[in-house]
């Protein structure tokens, strides 16, 4: 493996991946990273800076004679997604990422998520820049922070710093594929507040898991079917119900927004008497929802097991399962002018309930702000009538198709000429950067793009190689031809 590595890194763009794999940068933590990319550019000359956000802004001069040609902008994130699968010893504020390559394919090997989303496309932009050989305009490369959390480096940066009249975002993965909008969002906290209890005599606490599932990322694969352990949870318990009583210690389901939950479980109060109807009740669940998704969740395990403590204190089960089974999860609107694209869904990412109440944390996506609001206002009504309430934040705006675009012309034809065929342009129901930018520059000409990526934002996270090597290629190509 080691020696598969060090032959992969002689490629530019893999190199400089791996040196950024080494250096952590989970959202929050760009700091390292950022003065890596600001020494690392000043190394080569280029005139480099970084603000307030922790942006970095790396300008190069255009090659000679293409001084006319309209500055572009390349553009991508810094951050990533910290998710480790279960019972494995990574501490991300710390730990480099571990490579395994697996023909043509890279990954951790199922141990955390890759940083791919987006650290290829800050190593693409790396190579390009130093690429000597290449004719090019003038170029301005924006690498950004906290685009996994809430867009906040993107939407703090300083456009008037630029002139750039096009600009790519390196931040698709699929290399096919043109991007040419991309939804909006916001997150939505729920809270409802419960009156805990001690246990009742003679009633044990035991843990229901649900795991196993395969998750993803809460926008691109919103659409696949992937079940939410969260759901798959508030199902257990809602069957529970019918076969016994119970009554719910602490609670955990998801850890991100972001991702599709891969696991939940939940502290369980029951009678001695009703433990083994309560295992067939659940075991009959199990197979069910193996049943349902044989293709995602024939892993799926759901599990009861007697605990010798835990936290004394339980609450009713009533608001819990009412919360859970009328918050909205899922695609809400399909897109009418692109087929089999989601318009508008929300993602119940993370559940928590502890001795105070029930805390659950939502991701909203829309292209439609009208209909983001209506999800928004249906939470909250939903949360006052639990007694709740319902908050939002880390809003971001949506990147609207454009009728007219001599960028995404241009990208077409240079695809069609390479390769042979033309490539496809969509939106994408996912949050990009690109919409952030144009609220102070409306004029900028936009696209996004970048090599196949499949599970980013999970442990199952990979990267096709020869397809990064094929957008190396491409950029390569646009570049040159834009006059």
């Amino acid at each position: 493996m080691e020696a598969a590595i060090e032959l992969l890194r002689e490629d530019a763009v893999f190199r400089h991946f791996y040196a950024l794999c080494q250096i952590p940068h989970g959202s929050g933590n760009e700091g390292p990273i950022g003065a890596y990319l600001l020494n690392w550019a000043k190394e080569l000359g280029l005139e480099a800076e970084r603000d307030e956000a922790g942006n970095v802004l790396i300008r190069k001069a255009a090659s000679p004679g293409r001084e006319g040609a309209p500055v572009t902008m390349l553009q991508a994130h810094m951050d990533m997604v910290c998710e480790k699968a279960e019972g494995i010893a990574h501490d991300f504020a710390k730990d480099p990422i571990q490579w395994v390559i697996d023909g043509d394919e890279l990954s951790t090997g199922g141990r955390t998520t890759l940083g791919a989303d987006d650290g290829i496309g800050v190593a693409l932009a790396m190579a390009l820049l130093a690429d000597d050989t290449l004719t090019h305009p003038a170029l301005e490369v924006l690498f950004t922070t906290m685009e996994e959390e809430d867009l906040s480096g993107a939407s703090r940066f300083d456009t008037g710093k630029l002139k750039a009249r096009y600009l790519f975002n390196l931040d698709h993965v699929k290399d096919d594929e043109i991007l040419c909008g991309s939804c909006g969002g916001m997150q939505v906290d729920v809270r409802v507040p419960l009156s805990a209890a001690p246990p009742q005599e003679g009633w044990r606490p035991c843990r229901l898991e649900v795991s196993g599932l395969r998750g993803g990322h809460s926008g691109e694969d919103i659409h696949r079917g992937r079940d939410n352990a969260n759901i798959l949870l508030l199902r257990s318990l809602l069957a529970l119900e019918e076969c016994c009583a119970f009554r719910l210690g602490p609670v955990r389901g998801g850890s991100f927004r972001l991702a599709i939950a891969r696991d939940a479980e939940a502290v369980v109060w029951l009678k001695a008497s009703d433990r083994d109807t309560a295992r067939e009740c659940l075991a009959r669940m199990e197979r069910a929802f193996r049943g349902e998704l044989p293709a995602s969740a024939d892993g799926v395990c759901v599990t009861l097991e007697e605990l010798s403590d835990a936290p004394a204190w339980t609450v009713e089960p009533g608001r819990v399962l009412d919360a859970l089974s009328l918050l909205p999860d899922g695609i809400f609107q399909m897109s009418e002018a692109f087929h089999g694209i989601v318009d508008t869904s929300d993602n119940l990412g993370e559940v928590y309930l502890s001795e105070s109440g029930l805390h659950c944390v939502l991701e909203i996506r829309s292209a439609s702000e009208s209909r983001r609001t209506y999800l928004y206002q249906r939470m909250r009504r939903l949360a006052a009538l639990l007694g709740g309430e319902c908050t939002c934040c880390n809003e971001y705006p949506s990147w609207s198709f454009r009728h007219s675009s001599p960028l995404r012309a241009l990208c077409g034809g240079v695809y069609h000429e390479i390769f042979g065929e033309p490539p496809k342009f969509l939106v994408v129901h996912a949050g990009l950067e690109v919409g952030c930018f144009f609220g102070t520059k409306p004029e900028l000409d936009a696209v996004s793009i970048g090599p196949n990526c499949r599970d980013f934002h999970s442990p199952s996270e990979t990267l096709q190689i020869s397809s990064v090597r094929k957008e190396f290629r491409y950029l390569r190509a646009i570049l040159s031809a834009i006059e």
